[in-house]
């Protein structure tokens, strides 16, 4: 006998109706037990889970447009129907090989599959469903295209207010605000877009999302479109840090000096340690226990310049792939690459991480990030190391603003601390900020050589203790 039939076999009739629905409930199981789904299988656009959102809500809700079912009807989004109905028109316009039925047929085939990858179901039917999904997909697509041909620089007039590129890129990179891409992929393939100039290959859909989300990346390392879930997922797909490499060669002659370098390290480990004593007048502490485990949080900017590590821009290298998450230290330098914080940052790494919390196997590199800055900031003094080395820009106003919104960014996330995508980092930047020796030179920086006087007068002072020394030496000690 099949497991849900014993179960039901024990249930008996029941005046009660709560009793009765359960039962209904245990009726509608599958016989057996359920087989365990991949993670991969499931859902990929998620309402964000209440321990995320309560901390910003607005950040996950749209303003402009809503795409998708979850927002779909709103007041406020109301005014923008108009307009995508617009560019459905404006798409069959292009080519009489265009066709309405066509799209409509296309998606009933796919349509339970779309259903599908949402992570909650919703009360449209099937001709609401299709409707909103070809309407919707066809005005993000010309969108795209408008975008490639520089046919936006009209828009339509919402409530008095012109919208514009930005109002849309914020809110078609909300998670709740997006539709499966092989349903743009479906319209797109049905689509004819004749274009002229010397191009001779036809526009491609993750070509044109990519000059949407102005990504500058080579045709052969551009994600396949049947791998993107949905366009946030695109742009994650091209933040992760793994295909960014390093721009870093050691020379035969660098090889040569390794054991000069070697030498000169031990070196200035005793004399740092030595003038350590004698200027600070504390015994240098002996360096601590490695540790192999993972630390969960490192300190912050203002600290990390006592303990001897210097910030620097990661500098962009012509035609390669770059991305704002790639982060790196080597010998005492954290490199960390450029970011301009806007209006819409919160919002866009708020997304993604929410991404990433919902559908853990897209990785977790801008959850990790997120962890790193929380740390690396904490007050608007660890803003203003960071602006000092350009690796920060700010158009938010105070620095204790935009610190207070990085604080703010991991509020209800998990990670696993033992592997995530900077663990290492986090390892390195540790064990390195808490060597004595580094800490010992950073002092003596930070108290004796801040200003160009303060270095020549301890010189001066060295040199004729040096002359006094040996003075007395040769006093005590004439020759004969």
């Amino acid at each position: 006998m099949q497991p849900t039939t014993m179960v039901c076999s024990h249930v008996l009739p029941s005046p009660d109706p709560l009793v009765d629905r359960i039962s209904k409930q245990l009726g509608e199981l599958p016989a057996g037990p359920i087989p365990p789904r991949s993670p991969a299988d499931g859902p990929c656009i998620w309402r964000v889970p209440p321990a995320i959102r309560d901390h910003e809500s607005e950040a996950y809700e749209p303003r402009l447009v809503s795409i998708g079912p979850f927002h779909r009807g709103k007041q406020c989004l109301l005014p923008m129907e108009q307009v995508k109905i617009s560019y459905l028109r404006d798409l069959l316009g292009r080519s009489h090989d265009n066709r309405l039925d066509q799209y409509v047929r296309a998606v009933r085939l796919c349509e339970q599959r779309a259903r599908e990858q949402y992570s909650q179901p919703f009360d449209f039917n099937r001709d609401e469903f299709v409707e909103m999904m070809v309407i919707d997909g066809c005005f993000v697509i010309e969108y795209f295209i408008k975008r490639a041909f520089k046919q936006t620089a009209e828009t339509t007039l919402l409530s008095g207010n012109r919208w514009g590129f930005a109002h849309l890129r914020r809110d078609l990179m909300l998670l709740e605000n997006q539709v499966p891409f092989f349903v743009l992929v479906k319209l797109f393939e049905l689509s004819r877009i004749p274009f002229t100039g010397s191009r001779k290959e036809p526009l491609d859909l993750v070509e044109l999302s990519l000059r949407f989300l102005d990504v500058k990346l080579p045709m052969e390392e551009q994600p396949p479109a049947h791998q993107v879930l949905h366009l946030l997922h695109l742009y994650h797909l091209c933040l992760d840090p793994r295909r960014v490499e390093e721009e870093r060669s050691y020379s035969f002659g660098r090889l040569l000096l390794y054991p000069l370098e070697t030498a000169a390290s031990f070196a200035s480990l005793i004399f740092f340690g030595l003038l350590y004593l004698v200027l600070i007048r504390k015994w240098p502490f002996v360096t601590p226990k490695k540790d192999s485990s993972v630390p969960r949080t490192i300190n912050c900017a203002a600290e990390l310049v006592e303990a001897g590590i210097q910030f620097k821009k990661k500098g962009s290298y012509k035609d390669k792939v770059s991305s704002f998450l790639k982060l790196s230290f080597v010998d005492g330098t954290l490199e960390i690459p450029f970011l301009k914080v806007e209006e819409s940052t919160s919002s866009k790494l708020r997304n993604l991480i929410a991404l990433e919390q919902c559908c853990p196997h897209v990785g977790d590199y801008c959850t990790s990030y997120a962890i790193f800055v929380d740390n690396v900031i904490n007050t608007e003094s660890d803003i203003a190391i960071l602006r000092s080395s350009d690796i920060i820009e700010s158009k938010l106003g105070s620095d204790a603003e935009v610190a207070d919104m990085f604080n703010k960014l991991c509020k209800g996330t998990h990670i696993k601390y033992d592997g995530h995508a900077n663990a290492s980092l986090f390892k390195a930047v540790k064990e390195y900020s808490d060597f004595a020796h580094h800490r010992w030179r950073a002092a003596l920086v930070h108290k004796y050589f801040s200003t160009p006087l303060t270095a020549v007068t301890l010189v001066a002072v060295c040199v004729l203790l040096l002359l006094s020394a040996t003075q007395t030496y040769f006093t005590v000690f004439p020759k004969s």
